[in-house]
């Protein structure tokens, strides 16, 4: 696997793991507040 396709493949796993996370703290919120 080439370092270019591998450290994209990393930014993209961040970066999904990064939303689903804001997704997750912002139902949370959300449910607690309404």
């Amino acid at each position: 696997m080439p370092p270019v396709l591998r450290k994209s493949l990393w930014f993209v796993g961040f970066w999904l793991a990064g939303v689903g996370t804001l997704t997750i703290v912002a139902l949370i919120i959300r449910a607690i507040l309404f």
